[in-house]
């Protein structure tokens, strides 16, 4: 079966195990590369978990998504190679044409990874210096990672608020331009954490970049539901309710599709390759 098949090229055995060679590499090398090759890094690399460490998007989508040409792309994909990150592993369709190529990302040297070199969502605790003296509190529950993060916000509330621009490139534009009128800026992050975490509870065959529409309208709902007053919990909580309903329906649709197929995967039938 063809899971099967692609299970047999993960060279991680989880996200965080792949995570940590990528962000070696990029500890040793992110300087030398031009900044289309880390877009198509990135692109790659959020698009590698379902399988750790294996990806198998077409190269039309990967312009699309990142919005660089198709000959920037094409040199991104030859540099990872050439920087020993990534192979391509050619498929072939039943009837012997080539298939799509799987990227699969490589085992690094992550012996001068250095410890806190972690990437974040948020911002580190930077706790501010207080001038008033400190004292003993009968309450024993404000902890000292507590204080630490009572700080922060504090610090963040006074900073100038963020528009879309300061948000994570891996979040889609489409998504960000859907969810801006509704949500603040903070909160656009939350929400496609959100998508994230109901796709991870699936059971869907293809990449998450498959099933935009299915997220976007599945927030466009939850909207409508909000307006009408019929949501009587947090925007957020409603729209994973209703991204794990949405994503639970189209796997049984998928499961009943390759019932009818021969073919496992779907993507085994489009002609162009990364």
């Amino acid at each position: 079966m063809m899971m099967n098949w692609v299970r047999k090229h993960q060279t991680f055995q989880s996200k965080a195990e792949l995570d940590k060679h990528v962000r070696s590499f990029l500890y040793r090398r992110k300087a030398a590369l031009s900044e289309g090759t880390l877009e198509v890094l990135t692109f790659l690399w959020r698009h590698a978990v379902k399988f750790p460490g294996v990806a198998f998007p077409k190269r039309q989508t990967v312009v699309k998504s990142t919005g660089l040409s198709e000959s920037t792309v094409v040199r991104a994909l030859r540099r990872l190679v050439q920087e020993g990150l990534i192979e391509k592993v050619r498929t072939t369709k039943p009837n012997g044409r080539q298939g799509v190529n799987l990227i699969v990302f490589l085992p690094q040297d992550t012996g001068s990874l250095p410890v806190d070199d972690t990437p974040r969502d948020t911002l580190p605790d930077t706790p501010q210096k207080s001038e008033k003296p400190f004292h003993l509190c009968s309450e024993a529950s404000f902890s000292q990672p507590e204080t630490k993060e009572k700080q922060r916000k504090a610090s963040l509330s006074k900073s100038v608020p963020l528009d879309a621009s300061y948000l994570p490139s891996f979040i889609p534009n489409r998504f960000i331009q859907t969810t801006i009128p509704f949500l603040q800026t903070d909160k656009i992050l939350d929400a496609w954490r959100t998508v994230e975490n109901a796709y991870k509870q699936s059971d869907l065959m293809m990449p998450l970049e498959a099933y935009e529409d299915l997220y976007i309208q599945t927030f466009k709902q939850g909207v409508y539901a909000w307006k009408k007053g019929r949501i009587r919990t947090e925007l957020l909580r409603y729209y994973y309710g209703g991204l794990v309903r949405t994503f639970e329906i189209q796997a049984r649709k998928e499961a009943f599709q390759r019932q009818e197929s021969l073919l496992y995967y779907d993507w085994l039938q489009v002609n162009e390759s990364v």
